[in-house]
């Protein structure tokens, strides 16, 4: 700990993003990363005088739920053991509490939905895949908002609570503009300059294969630990993470559009596999 205090000498705001997701490692590694480096991380923010941390979190805290989620929404829904990264983070926030009331550190949080842009390595490869194809496959009709959130809209975000500097605040980021499935995969193919046919897959036999999958331990391309029927489940329903508080709280306005954003994306992925080939 003492090392990362030095390194946060003369700080006044600190952002803790870093931890394993979805990565495939173990509980043990998972919870020593996400967890305890959490509470590393926020003790040595103390101990260096930082005048406001803000911890990122993920609206996978709120497991299995039904209709809209807010932050008013407990965070004690079933999580699935098999999920190692929701476990993690909810447990992560306890312990980011705990610290913040042990040492009297100002403390925010922010959840974000799944994360995409530019230099991503999970989610933006793994739609990228999908668009390999002379045929792309949706899931289901593909016209409901999937929960997914620009990496410069999450920036954006990010900047407003260290302005703020709420102690105790919580801000979803599930919905940054709305994005379907459908406009998801055509703009990122768009960026990487291909051209598939969309075709849909009937809800039914999609909940139907991702559940029989999940029993057979299977686990959901790109992303270990992330349950089936959890990823089967995000991508057939409309999205459930509104995202109203940080827009009154804090007048977040996102400034970047899905149809840009996402067509970037493509465009870099296109870049580096060409500068890798």
């Amino acid at each position: 700990m003492e090392s990362l205090s030095a390194a946060m000498t003369g700080a006044t705001h600190v952002v803790h993003g870093a931890a394993l997701v979805y990565s495939g490692a173990d509980w043990e590694r998972i919870r020593s990363v996400n967890v305890d480096g959490t509470a590393r991380v926020l003790r040595a923010a103390s101990v260096a005088g930082v005048r406001h941390a803000l911890h990122i979190s993920t609206v996978a805290v709120y497991g299995t739920v039904e209709g809209v989620v807010d932050e008013s929404t407990a965070t004690d829904r079933p999580v699935p053991n098999s999920d190692y990264y929701a476990r993690s983070k909810r447990l992560a926030e306890e312990e980011a509490r705990q610290v913040a009331r042990e040492t009297g550190l100002s403390l925010s949080m922010l959840r974000p939905a799944a994360v995409y842009g530019e230099r991503d390595r999970l989610m933006a490869p793994n739609i990228a895949g999908m668009t390999r194809w002379p045929i792309a496959f949706l899931l289901g009709t593909g016209d409901n908002a999937i929960p997914a959130v620009y990496a410069g809209n999450v920036a954006n975000a990010i900047a407003r609570i260290l302005e703020a500097e709420v102690d105790g605040g919580v801000w979803n980021l599930g919905l940054d503009h709305r994005l379907t499935q459908r406009e998801m995969l055509r703009w990122m193919a768009e960026g990487l300059e291909r051209r598939p046919r969309l075709m849909g897959v009937p809800a039914p036999l999609v909940r139907a294969g991702a559940d029989l999958l999940e029993r057979l331990g299977v686990p959901t391309p790109g992303a270990a630990h992330l349950p089936l029927g959890r990823a089967a489940r995000l991508s057939l329903g409309e999205n459930p993470y509104p995202s109203d508080r940080i827009r009154a709280d804090l007048g977040f306005d996102p400034p970047h559009r899905p149809e840009d954003a996402v067509r970037r994306t493509g465009a870099w992925l296109r870049q580096q596999r060409a500068a890798h080939s």
